[in-house]
């Protein structure tokens, strides 16, 4: 009998809410504080991400030519509503992305507001 099993990816669960929040805090300088009474991280003073008011989203700080790509490419995971057209941020569907998509968008919205000494040392 052959028997098949799905690739590891396949079997790993999506980034969570909590492991998102987590995987951000962990940048350097990373604060948890908050914004419109819900949890945000903010680096020097600026939110890189902050739970919006969509449900299993929540918003990343991003310049708007990646922001403008994302949603092009990836619908299903990454939109705006009326409240984000026009501004530097993103929603995300954390359960349908690609956990490792996602990181990089959290270290690029990290290195927006990270010094330049903090991001020549992490080679970003």
């Amino acid at each position: 009998m052959n028997v098949r099993f799905p690739p590891m990816a396949a079997l790993e669960h999506p980034m969570t809410r909590d492991e998102m929040f987590a995987y951000a805090l962990a940048q350097p300088g990373a604060e948890d504080s908050t914004l419109h009474d819900g949890r945000c991280i903010r680096v020097r003073s600026h939110w890189i991400v902050n739970e919006g008011r969509e449900p299993d989203s929540l918003a990343l700080a991003l310049d708007t030519g990646t922001v403008d790509i994302l949603m092009e490419t990836e619908p299903q995971t990454y939109f705006q509503t009326l409240h984000y057209e026009g501004w530097p941020a993103v929603l995300v569907r954390y359960e349908a992305a690609d956990d490792d998509r996602l990181r990089e968008q959290i270290d690029k919205a990290w290195a927006r507001r990270a010094t330049k000494a903090q991001v020549r040392a992490r080679g970003l």
